[in-house]
């Protein structure tokens, strides 16, 4: 009885977030069509291209405590996992002076049209007014973008963070017809 509980509370607590995201459309470079589930506490917006560069994908907390910068480009080349994981762990290498972590925990993030794989680390200068910050990065792929995200946060284990992160589960990319 006690796990039918558990999982009909599951079920609904999945109904109930799939009620509070807003689903939001951003035009890419015209001819894409970029989709984003988000809840209803997190903000999300499309800072335009500057100097060539590719637009961003801003997410934050409406406090803007946890804020995420995501920079999706087209890319026709194929990412193996092992290219990204390389590719983070050289990031997340640079970084290990400045952090309490020792190594690079790479962990994996599906999502329904891109595979995400990034690291949290924490700041080892805490602000004593907020706290020890974290950083997560990461990199992801589909089928014609790359994906490159980085969130600061003052809260590492914030619920803010969590559903940062799930939204860009839901990220797909359509091209126009």
């Amino acid at each position: 009885m006690k796990i039918f509980t558990l999982a009909a509370l599951l079920v609904a607590a999945n109904v109930w977030s799939a009620h509070a995201a807003n689903v939001k459309e951003f035009e890419l470079n015209g001819q894409d069509t970029l989709t984003i589930a988000v809840p209803k506490a997190v903000r999300v917006r499309l800072a335009p291209s500057e100097a060539g560069k590719p637009p961003q994908l801003i997410l934050s907390d409406t406090n803007q405590v946890c804020e995420m910068h995501v920079v999706l480009a087209k890319n026709d080349g194929k990412l193996s996992d092992d290219q990204i994981k390389g590719r983070l762990l050289t990031a997340g290498q640079r970084l290990l002076p400045a952090v309490v972590e020792k190594e690079i925990k790479l962990q994996k993030l599906g999502g329904s049209a891109f595979t995400y794989f990034y690291f949290e680390l924490t700041d080892s200068r805490a602000d004593p007014s907020q706290g020890s910050r974290s950083i997560v990065q990461g990199l992801g792929r589909s089928a014609g973008y790359v994906c490159e995200f980085v969130m600061s946060t003052s809260r590492k284990n914030a619920e803010t963070k969590a559903q940062i992160l799930n939204s860009l589960r839901s990220i797909e990319i359509r091209t126009k017809k």
